[in-house]
C-alpha cells in the first residue's frame, strides 16, 4: 500500500514538473516578445552635418514606435496576468491544453512584427486592423484556452473556486464579440469610402466598444 501511494506521490511531483515546464515556457515568450518590441526602438539615422542634433522632427519619428511599443507592452502584459491565474487552478495537463496554449503563444509572437507595421504605417488604416486583428486573435486564443481548462477539462483542475474565473470568461466572451462587431463595422466602413483621406474615420467605431459590452451583457442578464 506504501507503495502505491509512493508512486502516485511521485506521478504527482512530475505533472508539476511538467506543468511548470510549460508555465516556464510561456513565460519566456511572453518575455522575448516584449524585448524585441523594445529592440525596435531606435533613434533614426541622421544626416551628415547633423550629427549630435536632438532635432523635434527626431523625436516625432520615434513617437509612434513608442505608443505603439507602450499600448502592445500593456496588452501582453494583461494576456500574461491572465495566463498567469489561468494555471494558477491546474493540477494536470494533456494534449488539449498544450496545443491550445501554444496556438496562444503563436499569435503572442506576431506582436513584434504588428508593432512595427503600425508604427511604420504613418496613421494608414490597413496597418491599424491588421494590429487590432492580432489583438482580437489573441483575445480568443486566450477565451478558448480558458474555456478549456474551466468549462471542458474539470479534471485539469484543483478543488480552488472557480467561481469569479467563470464570472471573468463570460465578460471576456463579451469583450471579443464586441470587437469582432466593431472590426467588422470598420472592414465595411473601408469598403464603403472611397476617399482615401477619409478612410482614417472608421476607427471611431472603436468608440462603440463599451457601450456595446454594455448593451450585450444587459441582453443576457434579460435573457437569464
Amino acid at each position: 500500500m506504501s507503495e502505491q501511494n509512493e508512486n502516485i506521490s511521485r506521478e504527482e511531483v512530475k505533472k508539476e514538473f511538467q506543468l511548470e515546464r510549460m508555465i516556464l515556457f510561456s513565460d519566456a515568450v511572453f518575455a522575448i516578445v516584449i524585448t524585441l518590441m523594445a529592440i525596435e526602438i531606435r533613434m533614426p539615422e541622421q544626416s551628415e552635418g547633423t550629427e549630435g542634433i536632438a532635432s523635434s522632427s527626431l523625436f516625432s519619428h520615434l513617437f509612434p514606435v513608442i505608443l505603439a511599443y507602450a499600448c502592445s507592452f500593456f496588452f501582453i502584459g494583461l494576456i500574461w496576468y491572465e495566463h498567469l491565474k489561468s494555471f494558477s487552478v491546474l493540477k494536470d495537463y494533456d494534449a488539449g491544453l498544450v496545443i491550445r496554449n501554444l496556438i496562444l503563444l503563436f499569435f503572442i509572437g506576431l506582436f513584434p512584427f504588428c508593432a512595427t507595421v503600425v508604427s511604420t504605417g504613418k496613421g494608414a488604416v490597413i496597418p491599424m486592423i491588421v494590429y487590432l486583428g492580432i489583438i482580437m486573435v489573441c483575445m480568443a486564443a486566450q477565451y478558448i484556452l480558458q474555456h478549456y481548462i474551466l468549462i471542458k477539462r474539470p479534471q485539469l483542475r484543483n478543488n480552488t473556486d472557480i467561481q469569479k474565473h467563470l464570472e471573468e470568461l463570460e465578460k471576456k466572451r463579451i469583450g471579443l464579440i464586441s470587437f469582432a462587431i466593431i472590426i467588422v463595422l470598420v472592414i465595411i466602413s473601408l469598403f464603403f469610402i472611397k476617399d482615401e483621406s477619409m478612410k482614417s474615420i472608421v476607427m471611431l467605431w472603436m468608440l462603440l466598444f463599451t457601450p456595446l459590452m454594455k448593451i450585450l451583457k444587459r441582453k443576457k442578464t434579460l435573457t437569464i
